[in-house]
């Protein structure tokens, strides 16, 4: 029997003579799949609001802005790019706070980023895209893992869920994907106090079946196993620890 191409088993060369978009990819998730794609040959444009230099084993990724608020901003990023492979969109805070706590005022920015951002990127690069690419929206397990003072990002990313699901019929024979991450140890986080971070992390690690929280290079893993593997579209890949079923 045949074993299953997947990223973790992807050749250096998986992605080789392929363009694959970055967007929010000078930090945490974005980042590593930045970092895996360059490291499986691929040519990477990182693109964000504040571009920093991202270096995989002497290979460059190239630098461009864009900032997802603004949907001529984000034209602009794709009339520059032209044709391209794969685009990964991996940006958004995120909203912490009860419906008793967030007016919609407070909430609203929450969704102009990670859902209409979305929504105009995705829109953006469906016209430039190559038929044989693929798009991979990163959301997050908070769409249907529920928990106290988060139903925005529940209702942000159950919304990219179903987003991903449409576009893969509505963009075919592009492939639309999404990955929904659990909790994942990334500079998102920094600003938390370091005693309250380490007991939150503690708390998700002693709750799921992985035994830990999740790292940004679980996340890129799942993202260039979408990337290499033709026959995925319309999914959503869970990469949690195991939260859903905990």
């Amino acid at each position: 029997m045949s074993v299953p191409h997947t990223a973790a088993t992807a050749s250096p060369t998986a992605l080789a003579g392929q363009h694959v978009v970055v967007i929010g990819g000078t930090s945490g998730i974005g980042r590593a799949v930045a970092e895996r794609a360059l490291a499986a040959g691929a040519r990477v444009t990182v693109a964000s609001r504040t571009p920093e230099d991202v270096v995989v084993a002497g290979s460059s990724a190239s630098l461009d802005t864009v900032d997802l608020n603004d949907t001529a901003s984000i034209e602009g990023l794709f009339a520059r790019l032209g044709s391209y492979d794969h685009l990964v969109l991996s940006a958004g805070p995120g909203a912490m706070g009860s419906v008793r706590d967030l007016t919609s005022e407070q909430a609203r920015p929450y969704l102009d980023t990670k859902f209409w951002g979305y929504y105009d990127a995705v829109r953006a690069a469906s016209t430039t895209i190559s038929p044989t690419g693929s798009i991979t929206l990163i959301g997050g397990a908070a769409s249907r893992k529920h928990a106290p003072g988060r139903p925005v990002m529940a209702a942000v990313n159950a919304a990219i869920e179903a987003f991903g699901k449409a576009n893969a019929l509505d963009l075919a024979p592009v492939r639309v994907n999404v990955v929904a991450p659990g909790l994942v140890d990334t500079p998102a986080y920094d600003g938390v106090p370091a005693e309250i971070r380490q007991g939150m992390f503690a708390g998700y690690a002693a709750g799921v079946p992985a035994g830990r929280v999740g790292t940004a290079a679980d996340v890129a893993s799942a993202v260039l196993f979408l990337l290499t593997t033709p026959w995925v579209t319309g999914s959503v890949l869970d990469v949690d620890g195991g939260v859903l079923v905990s």
